[in-house]
């Protein structure tokens, strides 16, 4: 009996070509794009990296496989619609979220994890002009 359970052993995707969106002189223009755009096109630093990354996601899978098993498919159907719901939540883009309703469906409301700890939205570099954001979001730029 499978349960499709994603690989115990991660797989570090490493990217093909190192290309950014960039501006008008060949650089990524920080104001439009955010100063972390630039650095996440760049690949993985470290082996773990790509795990913990995708640790969440995992954890949620394994979760509603098992779930699956023993309800039925009625029950992550459930959640999963209770998660989407979270998702549609309406928010200028360049506003931060806090996602307190995700983290409450997913349990991960009293843990506090890196994220918690070094991405508060007052350090956060992301943070541009909100016409810019805007305009970008619309495709207008």
């Amino acid at each position: 009996m499978s349960f499709r359970l994603p690989p115990l052993k991660a797989k570090t995707p490493v990217a093909e070509e190192f290309g950014m969106n960039n501006g008008t002189y060949g650089v990524p223009d920080p104001m439009i794009l955010g100063m972390p755009a630039a650095a996440h096109k760049l690949g993985t630093s470290h082996p773990l990296e790509a795990s913990e990354r995708n640790f969440h996601q995992n954890k949620l899978r394994r979760e509603m496989v098992l779930l699956r098993n023993v309800q039925g498919l009625h029950a992550p159907l459930r959640i999963a619609m209770e998660i989407k719901a979270t998702e549609k939540v309406g928010r200028h883009p360049f506003l931060p979220s806090s996602g307190l309703m995700r983290d409450v469906l997913l349990g991960r409301d009293e843990d506090i994890g890196f994220e918690d700890v070094f991405n508060t939205p007052e350090f956060r570099e992301q943070m541009g002009q909100p016409h810019a954001v805007i305009e970008r979001t619309l495709n207008l730029l």
